[in-house]
């Protein structure tokens, strides 16, 4: 596991140069790993969520479709051009925005607290980021009372960049972070999504 010097900035530094470098370098033609994880569905679903981490915005886009207003976010900006041009391509910019941002910045740049049903990402999305415990209270900021965070269990293709910083999030620190955040986890098996709620 990567330490990481408690008087490191969050909104700057090695950690996050290094890892935009990577995903800002990779072949915007290759398929998000994770969308297959996700099947489309036709279920309807209303609400609006939070997609943390949306790469290309292609889950995000899947939920959009299904009904919902989803605001997706991502570090990259390359990444983020993508999703609104394919949100534009399926006819869903009236129900989905995309947001260039670092998730520890995100409070200034969306000032929306407790106006999210769902708030999603993935569990390997977290292993991008250094500090899970101001990750865990932005996660409590936005999801309104009532509403549900969801961390996919999925994990993605594995990273071979000597200069990209990966820090390991066992389970059991996720959920102590959530708790400490002040949100109840109801699932938080190893290989299952972490699901917990924000009291009424």
């Amino acid at each position: 596991m990567v330490q990481v010097d408690r008087g490191e900035h969050l909104s700057s530094g090695e950690w996050l140069d290094l890892n935009r470098a990577y995903w800002e370098s990779r072949d915007p033609s290759r398929p998000d790993p994770l969308l297959a994880a996700t099947a489309p569905s036709e279920e309807e679903e209303g609400g609006r969520v939070l997609h943390l981490q949306s790469g290309d915005g292609s889950r995000s886009l899947v939920r959009a479709k299904r009904g919902a207003e989803v605001i997706g976010v991502d570090f990259s900006m390359p990444a983020v051009r993508r999703a609104r041009a394919l949100a534009a391509d399926l006819g869903l910019t009236g129900r989905s925005r995309f947001l260039c941002a670092n998730v520890y910045e995100l409070r200034h740049m969306l000032p929306e607290p407790d106006s999210f049903g769902l708030v999603a990402t993935s569990r390997s999305a977290l292993s991008w980021l250094p500090d899970l415990d101001e990750w865990a209270r932005i996660i409590e900021w936005f999801v309104e009372p009532g509403g549900t965070l969801t961390l996919d269990p999925t994990v993605g293709e594995p990273v071979v960049d000597a200069d990209v910083r990966r820090f390991d999030h066992p389970t059991d620190r996720i959920v102590d972070a959530l708790e400490r955040a002040g949100l109840e986890v109801s699932d938080s098996a190893p290989g299952v999504a972490i699901v917990a709620s924000k009291r009424l």
